[in-house]
């Protein structure tokens, strides 16, 4: 019998999810905002160039660091069981790293300073990733899944917290996105007991170990094929609605009003989604639906002649993506195979996060020039459902 906890310290899971909510607040207001606004006053004239240099070194830097923290959580864990030291020293030098950019005066020292941000945020991002699997039974985990949903929501609501006119300078909004990063991750540094009431590794006579080892591949597979299709979906959604619009004036309030209804449904239905998949006891089936969801809704804008039928064909393929990255989070951290390497291994899928941001280029370069973006959206469906169809061969579901 093992002496595992059955269930996370009371009050654990909320600490938690605010937690990694704060991750999303450390990173959002200064990639969405921040970044382009400093990136145009130390070079106007090329900006576009050095933003995309600031953006392809910060991914370079960010999938090395994500392993290389994962790995030093590891060894922490190891040791102490805990992996909360390696958050708080990530949060101390997101600090220190919003003030080098803040600093920066030149082309060379903004992309250094960018590459020290990088460091201090996956040092913080692996350990708390990985606190997941330590901590959250598999029987609740597509629930606590789900909730962590509304992460990419709040990370948007402080981007206009940062960005208010209450905070007019550029060391204000800094400071000020420190500080709302920090209010929500230091409760759970400090209040957050870590029981190890996740599951442990996989038992030798559930599967063998190859087929463990091939489906982490598939799962690695899957993730970056869908990533791929939401990354392109992001990129070209707002042209596609213009492009639709029949209406008088600008479409950008439109579409903003639109996407945030579609975000209040795709939270919504993620939770919902999440808590089923446990009650049921099974990931695939919910990645399945998911998946023909993204198909149905990429098509559909690719299809739709007008502006609402590509909002409800957006509302559609985002619902299925939320739900799909959601429960194969879940499904992947049930499958790994040692409680001793979980930050190295969530690690190296976390590089699904960072490998698609080459997509919006390549599918510029790809689709024939006068295709239209219709043509986009049957490729980024032709994708999705490649990443479906190899998550639905993952064997080793427990």
């Amino acid at each position: 019998m093992s002496d595992r906890p059955a269930a996370p310290a009371r009050g654990f899971i909320p600490l938690y999810t605010l937690a990694y909510c704060g991750l999303f607040v450390a990173f959002m207001p200064f990639v969405s905002i921040l970044l382009q606004v400093k990136v145009a006053a130390i070079d106007p004239a090329n900006r576009v160039a050095l933003l995309g240099w600031a953006v392809l070194g910060g991914a370079v830097v960010a999938s090395v660091a994500n392993i290389a923290a994962g790995w030093l959580s590891d060894v922490h864990w190891r040791r102490s069981h805990s992996r909360r030291l390696p958050i708080a020293i990530g949060l101390l030098l997101l600090a220190l790293a919003f003030a080098a950019i803040h600093r920066a005066g030149d082309r060379t020292g903004l992309l250094i300073a960018i590459a020290f941000w990088q460091v201090a945020l996956n040092l913080m991002f692996a350990p708390m990733v990985a606190v997941m699997a330590d901590e959250v039974p598999d029987a609740v985990k597509g629930r606590v899944s789900g909730l962590l949903g509304i992460s990419h929501p709040i990370g948007m609501l402080s981007a206009a917290a940062v960005t208010a006119p209450f905070f007019p300078t550029e060391g204000a909004r800094f400071a000020v996105n420190v500080a709302l990063a920090a209010v929500m991750i230091v409760p759970f540094l400090l209040l957050g007991r870590e029981r190890g009431a996740g599951g442990d590794s996989r038992p030798a006579d559930t599967a063998p170990v190859a087929v463990v080892r091939g489906d982490l591949v598939r799962a690695w597979i899957a993730r970056l094929a869908m990533q791929v299709a939401g990354n392109g979906l992001t990129a070209y959604a707002f042209f596609h609605f213009a492009d639709r619009w029949r209406g008088t004036g600008d479409p950008a309030g439109p579409v903003a009003q639109a996407m945030a209804i579609v975000t209040a449904v795709v939270v919504v239905a993620t939770i919902v989604a999440g808590r089923w998949s446990d009650r049921l006891g099974g990931r695939k089936p919910f990645l399945g639906v998911a998946t023909l969801l993204v198909i149905a809704g990429l098509i559909g804008m690719a299809t739709a002649p007008g502006f609402v039928g590509a909002i409800i064909g957006y509302g559609v393929a985002q619902t299925g993506l939320s739900v799909f990255l959601a429960l194969h989070s879940a499904l992947a951290m049930q499958m790994l195979p040692s409680p001793a390497t979980r930050g190295r291994d969530l690690a190296v899928l976390n590089l699904t996060n960072t490998l698609p941001a080459c997509v919006p280029p390549l599918l510029a370069a790809l689709v024939p020039a006068g295709a239209g973006l219709g043509a986009v959206f049957v490729t980024l469906a032709l994708v999705a459902a490649v990443g479906g169809a190899t998550a639905l061969a993952i064997r080793s579901e427990r």
